[in-house]
């Protein structure tokens, strides 16, 4: 009876074994192929000997240097500028990183050759296509082109510049002595400094941007829940993501970064949507200027392009607000 009883467990296991549901054979075959594919572009990239580049660390295989820069990146790198020189290469995963870490290297690089040296790697993070960032991005376009150059110099006129930003001084006094007016009634209560900080800088850009507040100091509720978007993106912006070691892994978003970007990008574009949408049926032929805004509505500017120059604008505006001393 025992040995009947092993006999048919034997032969049930042997059927699970056998009998692969469609979705497992093609999943299976799916992570052979991928396997496959980086080890085959990793070990050609290396031995190849049309490269020349710089030295570096011996990488290790498939995951190339990944693991030798640790928990401190800028650290790990001097340590490798010690030994290896002020030029050094990485493989992030098939990824190749070329290192300058001396002056003489940081002016050849971008100064000397830096038409050559020009092109952007844009995130897997992104989006959208390439084609269509390039259209409206500032920072994640993938090519410095006339239309790039436009955008780069109308923000650098209308926000970055010196005469730009001492005309933004009154704005920025403004916005931090109702601040500080916020806290004194709020005396003897518990008062989230954070957020009224928080609350007073993204008023200020909202001001330069739209000529209005975006946030109520007494709405905690909105403030917080900005201010949680906003940490996220940074938090998103500096994971390590494993499309950009691999990008024929892109796809598949196996982090899930790129739709939780999405996400957050859009829900920063929901803050504004209604200005936007009010300053568009509210402009005649007769308007003037009043903030960058009308200027982008000026130069024909569509709602996708306005959104990611004001999305790319707010963290740069940070910058003068809060530490004018460096521009």
């Amino acid at each position: 009876m025992a040995k009947s009883s092993r006999q048919t467990m034997g032969q049930t296991t042997a059927r699970e074994l056998l009998n692969f549901s469609p979705l497992s054979c093609f999943l299976t075959t799916l992570l052979l192929a991928f396997t496959f594919i980086i080890i085959f572009k990793h070990f050609s990239s290396l031995s190849s000997k049309r490269q020349r580049i710089p030295p570096g660390p011996k990488p290790w295989p498939i995951i190339g240097n990944i693991f030798h820069l640790g928990n401190k990146p800028y650290i790990s790198m001097a340590n490798f500028a010690r030994v290896h020189g002020p030029l050094i290469s990485l493989r992030l995963g098939t990824q190749l990183l070329v290192v300058g870490s001396s002056p003489k290297a940081a002016a050849e690089i971008l100064r000397t050759n830096d038409r050559l040296l020009s092109g952007r790697q844009v995130p897997k993070v992104a989006p959208y296509e390439p084609q269509f960032m390039d259209r409206i991005a500032l920072i994640w376009s993938s090519d410095c082109s006339d239309r790039w150059s436009f955008l780069r110099g109308l923000c650098k006129s209308e926000l970055f510049s010196s005469k730009a930003i001492e005309s933004q001084a009154r704005l920025r006094e403004m916005k931090v002595a109702e601040m500080v007016d916020f806290l004194a009634s709020r005396e003897g209560k518990i008062v989230n400094i954070g957020e009224a900080v928080f609350a007073a800088v993204f008023n200020t850009m909202g001001n330069l941007l739209f000529s209005r507040d975006l946030i109520n100091l007494k709405d905690g509720v909105l403030s917080s829940k900005l201010k949680s978007l906003v940490w996220k993106m940074l938090e998103l912006g500096a994971t390590p993501n494993i499309s950009d070691f691999y990008p024929m892994l892109a796809p598949l978003d196996l982090q899930g970064l790129k739709r939780t970007t999405s996400r957050c990008i859009h829900g920063m574009f929901a803050t504004w949507a209604e200005h936007i949408k009010e300053r568009r049926e509210s402009r005649n032929n007769n308007f003037q200027k009043a903030d960058f805004l009308d200027v982008c509505l000026a130069n024909g500017f569509d709602n996708d392009q306005i959104n990611w120059l004001l999305f790319v604008c707010m963290p740069f505006l940070y910058l003068p607000i809060n530490y004018p001393f460096f521009f």
